[in-house]
């Protein structure tokens, strides 16, 4: 399942027929470490609120200019307080000087300004994973650098950069647990959040002090990106975990989600999704694992009205013909107890279906985001689900016509200051294939973009799941850990925007 994961992941940078020479290079890099599935969600509410009103709806896609094969995609996307969008992307293509970039969309999907970011001994080794706004007009990005880091060894390292309105560098960082690691010290982020201090929290994945499997860690930083305090966490009786999201609560602590898993005979088995609350130092306050199938991977989390938690993720249970796990939304109260949990499964043959967002709505219910692949026509459809506040669907819409071995994917969304949505992930829907581009969606509150025939309602199947509830003995561990000042070199993109609708 964890090698399905890295599949999935894989899947939102490139399309199955075209990979660049770079893009291939850069997948077999990653092939050596699970990379898994990341959802941002940012919900600081640091910044300035954006208008009450944005301009219409649209789709857009942004092709790297004088380009024919290379793969652009977004990963997150945010919006900000002129009423346009941050974007986090990741490009590969031979006119992109570097892997990771941030791109600013005005209210119409206008470019405003798009940078890119790479160590320069080593070309596209830079990864994002999702891109903030910031309370001083900025941005904060998150990603990972397989090679350049300070350590010796098959190094892997999260990589923390601050940058101003305009793109320029603040101050970036390097991170990594476990630098005596005989394999190569190792941390990939896979959420970040500025904090009410001004500060930044980010959670994800690193090496235990054992070397033998992965810990959940969460580092707090201060406004100027300096190091104040940094735990891994550890089971004593071997599980791994993993902290897929966080968000600061209303107590100036924090909620973390993840997953928990065993390692038998060179498996990785007994997955369950794992949330736990923190105060505001970094200590455990409560933790809970939950039992809701034989494999269950929690993909996402956020913050409820009521002080609880939204979580979505996948559950392995009998699906019948359909070959992929049904997604599922778990809700928990504030001292992470459930409320309801509900699966969600399209009509049809599918297969490799991934929630990549979700999130509570204004009016009290839930929406959700992410990908399947159809196995009659052969394409991948983007979707969003719009539910009620206790998980029955009110809508559901794909987006991207029935095109033979196409594929379109959300891999970020958020509703919007008017009500609608802006989803943000990559496409290659114009020849039957090729390489994936980045793509844009803002739509209504329904879901819809006016005059747009390649939105289409959709249905799934929804039943409720039973959660059974154990207590999580995890527990902050010690361990070696570098957080060093790195150098990267700054780019201007070369994306240019395409109108869909």
């Amino acid at each position: 399942m964890f090698l399905d994961t890295f599949k999935r992941q894989a899947g939102k940078f490139y399309s199955k027929q075209s990979l660049s020479r770079a893009g291939i290079l850069l997948i077999l890099l990653l092939a050596a470490v699970p990379a898994f599935a990341h959802i941002p969600l940012a919900n600081a509410a640091k910044p300035q609120p954006p208008p009450t009103t944005t301009s219409t709806n649209w789709a857009k896609t942004y092709f790297p200019q004088g380009d024919t094969y290379g793969a652009s995609v977004a990963k997150s996307v945010s919006q900000i307080s002129s009423g346009g969008y941050l974007v986090g992307m990741f490009c590969d293509a031979s006119s992109c000087n570097g892997g990771a970039g941030v791109m600013r969309v005005d209210s119409s999907g206008n470019i405003q300004s798009q940078t890119q970011y790479e160590f320069t001994n080593y070309p596209f080794s830079t990864t994002i994973e999702l891109a903030i706004p910031t309370s001083d007009g900025g941005s904060l990005f998150t990603g990972n650098m397989q090679f350049g880091c300070p350590a010796q060894g098959q190094s892997s390292c999260a990589l923390i950069v601050k940058v101003d309105s305009k793109g320029n560098i603040q101050w970036s960082n390097d991170l990594e647990f476990g630098t005596t690691c005989t394999s190569g010290p190792f941390a990939w982020p896979l959420d970040a959040h500025q904090t009410s201090d001004g500060g930044y929290v980010l959670t994800g994945y690193s090496y235990t002090p054992t070397c033998s499997a992965y810990g959940a860690f969460v580092v707090k930083l201060s406004t100027t990106g300096q190091l104040q305090w940094q735990r891994l966490f550890t089971d004593p009786t071997g599980q791994g975990s993993i902290a897929e999201a966080i968000h600061q609560t209303s107590d100036g602590g924090y909620a973390v989600a993840g997953e928990t898993y065993t390692y038998v005979n060179d498996s990785y088995t007994e997955t369950q999704p794992l949330a736990f609350k923190l105060d505001s130092t970094g200590s455990i306050v409560w933790q809970h694992v939950y039992s809701l199938g034989v494999d269950t991977y929690a993909q996402t989390m956020a913050l409820t009205n009521d002080g609880g938690l939204i979580i979505g993720g996948t559950v392995d249970i009998p699906a019948g013909t359909s070959y992929s796990s049904p997604i599922f939304l778990l809700k928990l109260d504030s001292a992470g107890n459930p409320q309801f949990a509900k699966t969600y499964l399209p009509t049809g043959s599918i297969s490799e279906l991934t929630i990549t967002a979700a999130q509570q709505t204004s009016d009290g219910g839930y929406a959700f985001s992410g990908y399947y692949f159809q196995n009659t026509v052969y394409d991948q459809r983007a979707f969003i689900v719009k539910t009620d506040p206790n998980g029955n669907v009110q809508w559901d819409k794909i987006y991207g016509a029935d095109v033979e071995y196409s594929d379109r994917g959300f891999n970020s969304f958020q509703q919007t200051s008017d009500g609608g949505y802006v989803a943000a992930g990559f496409t290659n829907q114009f020849s039957g294939g090729g390489s994936n581009v980045l793509w844009l969606v803002k739509t209504d509150s329904n879901g819809n973009i006016s005059g747009c025939s390649d939105i289409h309602s959709d249905s799934s199947t929804t039943s409720s799941l039973t959660v059974n509830v154990s207590k999580s003995n995890l527990s902050a561990a010690k361990d070696t850990f570098s957080y060093v000042a790195e150098a990267l070199a700054v780019y201007t993109g070369p994306l240019a925007a395409t109108k869909e609708c």
